[in-house]
């Protein structure tokens, strides 16, 4: 990469970070390329030049974050805590996404650009899919997931969980605040509502 792309980068980084500070703060609804200029500054048509519109701006940010999430979520699942201790960090990763953007994230992927909704199922299918296996094998192997379980029916279990636990805002709001919660949700999502209690592990 020579010098004039670096900073041509650079400066594209630059407007994404600025944009993802604002929109973290605002919502995406609320902010303008004028104020994403503003913080960045630049100009609004080197915005454009970058990104082409709000819209393709608002896409790689969503991009850019989901891709954050499966780095982190890998970071998680193959590190050294203890494995309820992974899904607790899983589930507050989960929170802390879902909640910010003033709660927009995943509503605006899903129901505003419907190819962000086709980018998360197949990042989901990709890569996430693969770290749940590999999770999941864990759990097998530590004793916390049932040898006698499918598979088919684990990844259905957890797109029942991914589908349901993080649609509501309130929710949402909940696990961010009450870590006791969070913990419970561990303890059901492991041994249901007949079974261990994880603070006897």
């Amino acid at each position: 990469m020579n010098g004039f792309e670096r900073r041509k980068e650079q400066k594209k980084e630059s407007i994404r970070q600025a944009a993802i500070e604002l929109f973290k703060v605002f919502g995406f609804g609320k902010v303008s390329i004028g104020d994403i200029a503003h913080k960045a500054n630049v100009s609004h048509v080197t915005i454009y030049n970058h990104f082409g519109s709000k819209d393709g701006l608002v896409r790689d940010v969503v991009r850019t974050v989901l891709s954050g999430l499966v780095a982190k979520s890998g970071e998680i699942i193959y590190g050294d805590k203890p494995y309820l201790e992974k899904l607790e960090a899983i589930i507050f990763s989960k929170a802390e996404l879902a909640g910010q953007y003033q709660g927009e994230l995943m509503k605006t992927a899903v129901r505003d650009y419907p190819e962000m909704a086709q980018l998360i199922e197949t990042m989901w299918q990709n890569e996430i899919d693969k770290l749940i296996d590999d999770l999941v094998e864990e759990g097998r192997e530590k004793g916390y997931i049932h040898k006698g379980l499918s598979q088919q029916a684990i990844k259905l279990y957890f797109e029942i969980i991914r589908n349901g636990a993080f649609s509501s805002l309130e929710t949402i709001s909940q696990l961010q605040v009450d870590s006791k919660l969070a913990e419970d949700l561990n303890s059901l999502f492991l041994f249901g509502l007949v079974g261990r209690d994880i603070k006897s592990e």
